[in-house]
């Protein structure tokens, strides 16, 4: 009974009336239906009311138009055969050899950039099995790593002297570090000093084009085709051979790395911990630009370096930013 049911009683003269706590009923609010959980995948989100999804008219219409755009290159190819070799005579034949010409290039092409996205994935997969195999001291996974490192660089002349050096001692080492270190020492350290090399010059060329050139579109495509080009050849070097699209795709994987790794702080403060503060005031703004786009152009090379190599850095040394960057601005 509340106190204002009491103070009534009390004030009318009357014996309260008796009674049970159970006869007392105590409205509870209704428990929520339907509670959704915590946390739920995204085929159970998108199974939501409101946010189911119906036919994917757009995904149907690009593949429709895919396959009308190839039905009627099929067609008109296989009448353009047909009509060349119903000429029979020189020009026929002639325009069917270019034409098969056309299509063997074609086929090459595609078939390069699909053994460069392969090497690719090969070395990324290796790289993390070795890392693997380094933590977790797994001996029978580094000897895989091994086997596998030594077929993919089969036939470099560069590397010949350390197949054979590797080849002499792999079986008497028991430890799966040790294994890796020897390879690396072997097969990918006589690489490092050239990609070092690479990645120096590249950014000198920067700097220099960046310094001296008065447009600034121009300074823009020139960094961007050499750092293309810096990566092309970093990647040929550790043995990925690059097409266009495989190009493309070990720029995203550099990109990201960069992402992960923290990213390029490339302020001014950087090049005047660089360079010195009292330099750096006196540098005009273009060859300042120049500098900075050297440094940008280093710390691209390096993150190239970490995604190409395919052992992690066992007991060679990573390049030191600083010290890369040091070298181009020539103060070495």
């Amino acid at each position: 009974m509340t106190k204002a049911a009491s103070t009534t009683v009390k004030e009318s003269g009357r014996k309260p009336a008796s009674f049970r706590v159970e006869d007392v009923e105590i409205a509870m609010p209704p428990e929520p239906e339907n509670v959704p959980e915590a946390t739920k995948t995204d085929a159970e989100i998108s199974s939501l009311p409101g946010l189911e999804r119906g036919l994917r008219w757009g995904s149907i219409f690009l593949s429709a138009l895919g396959g009308l755009i190839g039905l009627l290159a099929s067609i008109w190819l296989y009448d353009y055969v047909l009509a060349l070799i119903a000429r029979d005579d020189w020009i026929g034949w002639a325009a069917v050899v270019l034409l098969g010409l056309v299509l063997l290039a074609l086929l090459m092409i595609i078939l390069r950039e699909l053994v460069g996205l392969m090497r690719l994935g090969r070395l990324d997969k290796i790289r993390h099995e070795a890392d693997s195999a380094a933590r977790q001291n797994d001996k029978p996974l580094a000897v895989d790593v091994t086997r596998r490192l030594k077929r993919f660089y089969r036939g470099r002349e560069d590397l010949a002297w350390g197949m054979q050096r590797l080849a002499g001692h792999e079986h008497d080492i028991m430890d799966a570090e040790e294994l890796l270190r020897l390879s690396e020492r072997s097969l990918i350290a006589p690489l490092d000093p050239v990609a070092r090399s690479i990645v120096a010059s590249s950014a000198k060329r920067v700097s220099v084009v960046t310094a001296i050139s008065p447009n600034a579109l121009v300074d823009m495509l020139f960094v961007a085709a050499q750092n293309l080009r810096m990566l092309r050849k970093l990647a040929t070097l550790y043995g990925a051979r690059p097409g266009f699209f495989s190009l493309m795709k070990l720029a995203r994987m550099v990109v990201t790395h960069i992402v992960l790794t923290g990213g390029i702080a490339l302020g001014d403060d950087v090049i005047q911990q660089l360079v010195g503060h009292g330099l750096t005031a006196r540098l005009s703004s273009k060859l300042g630009e120049g500098v900075f786009n050297g440094a940008l152009t280093t710390r691209i090379g390096i993150a190239t370096i970490d995604v190409c190599r395919p052992l992690p850095y066992l007991e060679q040394q990573r390049p030191r930013f600083r010290e890369l960057v040091a070298e181009v601005a020539g103060l070495s």
